[in-house]
């Protein structure tokens, strides 16, 4: 090619190894630790120490809303117009609970804080006789009375997004509302500015590319490739959650909760230390993801920093100001980022380039966590 082209290639593949080189540093910088002997978890009393570590072990902002704690269910509604949504709102009939709250929420209240979504979602919970209670987990310390929003606040950035809708028809454990969850949360999403024309839906309705475990890995890496500082990303799953006994040692509670693709029987259920390495490890800094989850045992399965469940007394704490932010995860998972960081340490080690790191953080092979 001519000489002009030549350089503009050259330094299109310099910025990306920069780009991939940055993604990569605060796992890197984390494993370097280890070998030197001077990793150890972060007090949770000592907050900026905590940020510190949080911000090397996910680079990315992302925010999950689930719809229970992790030993809780979440409620499959058979007609959600008992929610009160207004009839334009979706297709009506089967859904999930925390979905509709949700979308219910910010019917009613469509500019408010993120403590303000939750005591919202909370009050069409425990009208609708629902014991579940949401959680809002986080990679960054999240000011509660800050106005909630989708998009980056950087702006100016590409919005993708990916929704997962599982039924499991013609399966024991058939689900009714999960298809129509996926409309409603697409409708909202995308009042919001998302593109919708840059979106993936992953739904058993004949229609859409079947939820199976390979097509959400797939997903997983669709949704975070390319992505660069200022974009806005956005996942939602409604289908069945699992727990199942941790097969590797790495969960305190000796459980790791589970998304429950709908080849299962065939392909098993993926495990939230996948989700973790193929989803939220690899998403770079400057990128923000909001990702609901309603779906059984999921207060945890992002595995992130930050915690705040919408407990009556955390609540109460937050409205009155005595909670400002939410709060360092006691539970999260340090060997887990650990394991991440080892990976793309030793590739650095044996002389991979930036890129190469960045692509083995996404790969995720099925066997790294065994």
């Amino acid at each position: 090619p001519p000489p002009l082209s030549r350089m503009n290639f050259l330094n299109k593949l310099k910025d990306f190894e920069h780009k991939a080189k940055e993604a990569m540093h605060g796992l890197q910088a984390m494993a370097q630790d280890h070998n030197d002997g001077n990793f150890k978890p972060p007090d949770t009393n000592d907050r900026e120490a905590y940020a510190t570590r949080a911000a090397q072990a996910v680079a990315g902002d992302i925010r999950m809303f689930s719809g229970c704690k992790d030993e809780q269910t979440s409620a499959d509604v058979s007609n959600v117009a008992s929610f009160g949504l207004p009839p334009n709102t979706g297709p009506g009939g089967a859904g999930g609970a925390c979905t509709n709250s949700m979308i219910l929420s910010l019917t009613r209240q469509p500019e408010c804080t993120w403590v303000q979504l939750l005591r919202n979602m909370r009050g069409v919970l425990s009208q609708k006789g629902y014991t579940q209670i949401p959680q809002l987990s986080s990679s960054r310390e999240i000011s509660l009375q800050g106005p909630f929003n989708l998009m980056n606040d950087r702006g100016g950035g590409r919005t993708k997004a990916l929704y997962i809708g599982i039924n499991y028809v013609g399966q024991q454990g058939e689900l009714r509302g999960c298809h129509n969850d996926v409309e409603i949360m697409k409708e909202y999403v995308e009042s919001q500015g998302f593109d919708p024309d840059n979106c993936m839906v992953l739904m058993d309705d004949g229609d859409n590319r079947s939820p199976t475990a390979e097509h959400i890995m797939e997903g997983f890496h669709w949704l975070i490739e390319g992505a660069q500082p200022g974009d806005s990303l956005f996942m939602h799953y409604s289908g069945h959650g699992g727990s199942m006994p941790d097969d590797n040692g790495d969960e305190e509670d000796g459980m790791d909760e589970t998304l429950v693709p709908v080849d299962y029987q065939r392909a098993g259920q993926i495990r939230d230390d996948i989700i973790y390495q193929r989803l939220v490890a690899p998403v770079p800094k400057g990128v923000t993801m909001t990702v609901v989850m309603d779906c059984c045992h999921s207060g945890s399965i992002l595995d992130l920093p930050y915690n705040f469940e919408a407990s009556d007394s955390n609540m109460q704490q937050a409205e009155s100001g005595a909670m400002e932010f939410s709060a360092p995860n006691g539970d999260f998972n340090w060997a887990k980022a650990l394991k991440v960081a080892m990976e793309i340490f030793q590739m650095w080690q044996h002389g991979a380039s930036p890129a190469d790191m960045l692509k083995a953080a996404k790969r995720g092979a099925k066997d790294f966590f065994r």
